[in-house]
């Protein structure tokens, strides 16, 4: 096998890096370019930041200037301009603006800016990011690159601890698990009588909107999130509250880093918004706990433009499907196995690439085997599948039998058109399929009666509900409330430590599972 690496047809006219801290205007100069080209792409991590770019540059342009493109959705894709997300980012253009560049470094999607690095061929391009970049992009592009340093916008310090009954308004109080942020808002909101909502992962985008539009708007006067802010959603918060300095990694609890931690903070203080941010951490919530001089030293090393995590030097790539030259299924399977050890040694040649890791797409394709579907399917189709951004290996193996007995039908949910009895959870649950689907839609049209349009509909009805029950959920919450004696306990623990391993009474159980 022969590594076919992305290259670059023509040197752009000029490469600019923003490189700065949180809350310093970066992303504001980038995008004024492409305002200014009337064509080109923006390219983002999230859905929810696509999304905010687009809705960015419509307030300059007409509606038939700027599409948006993402796994889920299709609005005027033909547009001059599009905002997408980064794997979707076409390869050439006029202008390219690749915001959160840091994400480089990340370890299941970082080969997507890795391939615009080496390959995107544009005329302008404007990298947006964390300052630790620049070892990387220097390398990437050396001497066409120019370096604008921005400094933070407004002043952030260190503002003590506080306690529920104390949280400032306009604060983003911060903890890194579902069940955590919804104790918080609960406890928060009865102790200082402030109106609290929730921000996490597992919320579909649209209720997300409709939360952040809640603060923005002052119905809420605090909200309490998960590390899903130090992702790039901008909000003029007041204070960031931390309620915890360390979390769960996919394999150990482990303090935050100080670049996690000041990208997270950072989040305080907006321009023309939030004229200044304070760093807080929140005390005496039980299970719950943050360093203060961690989030000190984060406060010191958040203002400027200097870097405050490890040089970032390499970029990791993955092959596109015409790399692997699969001639058939149990080939594809193949060759997918073997390109990580060809490309370990034939990138030794261009130091400042690596390869990506594939075993995610080994996963889903060696289930395929397993199902007897490697020998059913174009090896195309298999590598779509393969590379659909889904965790689940049999949700992979279930749209492969789709494809391949036409008549078959797949589902959103079991009672999709039943929302107005849905529980939170279930809600949650509705969307997160809906959406994995819409992207199924997309990449295999008519698959398992599935569409696209049908699919966001239900999504946005799921939204909808978690929006019209979000209220009463944190007010009933039972997370970190004993299922034994209802004291305080930590918001991941069932029973307090008086009475550890003592099971709740089944009255109790039934309740509680209402209540989520």
């Amino acid at each position: 096998m022969h590594l076919h690496l992305p290259a670059r047809r023509a040197e752009p006219a000029s490469v600019v890096a923003h490189l700065g801290p949180t809350n310093s205007g970066k992303s504001y100069d980038a995008l004024q370019l492409l305002v200014q080209a009337g064509a080109g792409t923006y390219a983002a991590p999230l859905r929810l930041l696509a999304r905010e770019g687009y809705e960015k540059l419509l307030a300059q342009l007409s509606a038939d200037a700027v599409g948006l493109i993402t796994g889920e959705e299709r609005i005027n894709p033909g547009a001059p301009i599009v905002c997408c997300t980064t794997e979707l980012a076409p390869l050439q253009g006029e202008v390219l603006v690749l915001d959160e560049v840091h994400w480089v470094d990340d370890p299941d999607r970082g080969w997507a800016w890795g391939r615009l690095l080496a390959g995107a061929t544009y005329c302008h391009i404007r990298l947006v990011g964390a300052p630790n970049t620049e070892p990387l992009l220097r390398r990437a592009f050396g001497s066409l690159l120019e370096v604008r340093k921005h400094q933070r916008l407004v002043p952030l310090t260190w503002g003590g601890t506080v306690e529920p009954a104390t949280v400032p308004p306009g604060s983003l109080v911060v903890a890194f698990s579902r069940r955590a942020v919804l104790a918080l808002a609960r406890d928060i909101a009865a102790a200082s009588g402030q109106r609290t909502g929730v921000l996490y992962g597992a919320l579909p985008p649209g209720a997300r909107r409709a939360e952040i539009r809640r603060f923005l708007s002052g119905e809420l006067d605090i909200l309490c999130v998960t590390d899903v802010i130090g992702h790039g959603i901008n909000l003029p918060a007041r204070a960031v509250v931390m309620a915890e300095t360390s979390k769960y990694d996919g394999q150990r609890r482990r303090p935050l880093h100080l670049w996690e931690l000041a990208q997270i903070i950072g989040r305080a203080g907006r321009f023309g918004l939030a004229e200044h941010g304070d760093a807080l951490v929140l005390r005496n919530v039980v299970g719950l706990e943050a360093n203060a001089t961690l989030v000190r030293q984060a406060v010191e090393a958040s203002g400027g433009a200097r870097a405050v995590g490890p040089d970032l030097t390499t970029a990791a790539i993955r092959p596109a499907f015409a790399d692997l030259g699969a001639a058939d299924g149990p080939g594809l399977v193949a060759a997918v196995d073997a390109w990580e050890a060809t490309a370990q040694h034939e990138l030794a040649e261009h130091p400042w690439l690596r390869p990506a890791s594939l075993r995610p797409v080994s996963r889903a394709l060696h289930a395929l085997a397993v199902a007897g579907l490697t020998t059913q399917l174009e090896p195309d189709e298999l590598w779509r599948l393969a590379t659909l951004p889904v965790e689940d290996p049999e949700w992979v193996v279930e749209v492969g039998r789709a494809i391949v007995q036409p008549h078959r039908r797949l589902r959103p949910a079991p009672a999709a058109d039943q929302p107005d009895r849905w529980t939170l959870e279930e809600a949650e649950r509705v969307a997160a399929r809906a959406r994995g689907l819409a992207a199924l839609a997309n990449a295999f049209p008519g698959v398992g009666g599935l569409q696209r349009d049908d699919l966001l509909g239900v999504e946005q009805a799921a939204a909808e509900r978690i929006t019209a029950v979000l209220g009463d959920e944190v007010v009933r919450s039972t997370f970190g409330r004993c299922a034994t004696c209802g004291r305080s306990c930590a918001p991941w623990a069932d029973t307090c430590d008086r009475c550890g391993g003592r099971v709740p009474s089944k009255i109790y159980r039934q309740q509680r599972n209402r209540r989520r």
